[in-house]
């Protein structure tokens, strides 16, 4: 018996986070994390990387605070679905200013690693037992 290796692919789709590289994104420990000086719906998060800090690091998300194990995206990473627009698309990370403040990485969700379909807001929570620094992986996820 044959099989036509597109419809194999059809029916047995990978799904998005088998798909996603996670390269220069890795788990970080919050610090800090204090009201952005140009933005009410905006925070400045200083994290821990283990090696060193990171700071500052521009993010939206309320659901996390001192002393939660993040995941950050590092300039250079590839975020997989962008929250931020109507298509999604993937896109590379790069240092942005927002609101006059440098952002020195991302803060991820979940949609954004390709970890989820939906668009949902929040930052994914990482379990308490990872080693800020590490390489990010799925099955470090709460």
């Amino acid at each position: 018996m044959t099989f036509n290796l597109s419809w194999l692919r059809r029916l047995f789709k990978p799904s998005a986070a088998a798909q996603t590289d996670y390269s220069n994104i890795i788990c970080a420990r919050v610090v800090q994390a204090d009201k952005h000086p140009n933005a009410d719906r905006l925070r400045v998060v200083t994290v821990d990387i283990g090696s060193q800090t990171i700071a500052p690091v521009v993010c939206g998300a309320f659901n996390f605070g001192p002393g939660d194990f993040v995941v950050l995206a590092l300039p250079g990473a590839k975020i997989a679905q962008n929250i931020h627009s109507q298509t999604h698309e993937p896109f590379i990370l790069q240092k942005a200013k927002i609101r006059g403040i440098e952002s020195q990485g991302m803060i991820c969700a979940g949609f954004e690693l390709g970890l989820s379909q939906t668009p949902e807001p929040g930052i994914l929570l990482l379990g308490k037992n990872v080693k800020p620094g590490s390489q990010f992986s799925p099955e470090m996820i709460k």
